[in-house]
């Protein structure tokens, strides 16, 4: 069970344990058990019909005030549960499903069934659609989620998902696409910095480490280690990184394996100042002139 469903979940209540013939209680005092009176049971809250038909739990706290802001109405929300809720979705990826034309649509079920093929992780996980071809994805643990995210781009036959790292306040609607999985190479880094956790500190810093290349983990070759990193290309690349310890530093060189072009202005990956569309439109090959006189409209056509 996730997080989130153990939220929703009713309390568990603890039956009585019978051992060699005697009874105890599961509870911590005798008064825990004791049925309330009725006075208790009057002032008790009873949900609602559509609470109980929902199983939304209900909440002695009251709820926040609201405000009228000019014309808009306004709350302000409980930050204490807001941020149980970030915790929650620690283990989450972003998923977008990209179509060509002509595709079929797929199901959310249709998806599952051919990612549980491909995805080999411990716990269970579970998808959401969000529309327009995006979708959530929860993990049991973050151990899959990086599994899973470091496979990076799946191709399910037709179409291409496209992983990416969970984000607050995500909105489908202003999506870019800016991140793309690169391998890294620290050079030269002596052998005692060749731990699992250092070098995934030392990458960490350009982006969110997700996978060493088993050379660099069975320390096969010396001069580099090979990391997969999540980048974000709409920030700076940096091509060294200063590695300190106490009461020592130095540099460490860094190379990027096929960095993809990426155009700031537009926020595109794959696309560069010299083939941005907004900057240097397209000519029309057919250009309409005007009607003159009743004619039928004139093309004029480009020399071959």
């Amino acid at each position: 069970m996730f997080d989130w469903q153990a939220e929703l979940a009713p309390p568990v209540s603890f039956p009585a344990i019978v051992t060699a013939g005697h009874s105890t209680a599961m509870t911590v005092s005798s008064s825990a058990t004791a049925a309330p009176s009725a006075p208790a049971q009057a002032a008790a809250v009873k949900p609602s019909f559509a609470q109980a038909l929902r199983g939304t739990p209900v909440h002695s706290d009251p709820f926040p005030v609201p405000s009228i802001r000019g014309e808009t109405l306004s709350v302000k929300i409980t930050d204490a549960v807001y941020y149980r809720g970030l915790d929650v979705c620690k283990t989450k990826l972003h998923g977008r499903l990209v179509l060509n034309k002509g595709d079929k649509p797929y199901s959310s079920k249709d998806i599952t069934v051919k990612l549980q093929k491909l995805w080999k992780v411990k716990g269970p996980w579970h998808l959401l659609s969000l529309g327009w071809g995006f979708y959530e994805f929860f993990f049991a643990s973050q151990e899959d989620m990086r599994t899973v995210w470091a496979a990076g781009t799946v191709s399910l036959k037709p179409g291409l998902l496209r992983l990416f790292e969970w984000t607050k306040d995500f909105n489908i609607h202003t999506q870019r696409q800016t991140h793309s999985q690169v391998w890294i190479r620290l050079w030269e880094l002596p052998q005692e910095y060749l731990m699992e956790r250092t070098l995934f500190e030392i990458a960490g810093v350009l982006g969110t480490s997700l996978l060493i290349d088993n050379v660099a983990r069975n320390r096969l070759y010396g001069h580099y280690a090979c990391i997969l990193v999540d980048l974000d290309l709409s920030k700076d690349i940096f091509y060294e990184v200063m590695v300190e310890r106490e009461g020592f530093a130095f540099p460490v060189a860094i190379e990027y394996e096929g960095l993809p072009d990426f155009f700031t202005q537009c926020k595109s990956i794959r696309h560069n100042v010299t083939s941005c569309r907004w900057l240097h439109p397209r000519r029309e090959n057919n250009v309409e002139q005007p009607i003159d006189k009743g004619k039928k409209p004139v093309h004029s056509q480009r020399p071959k």
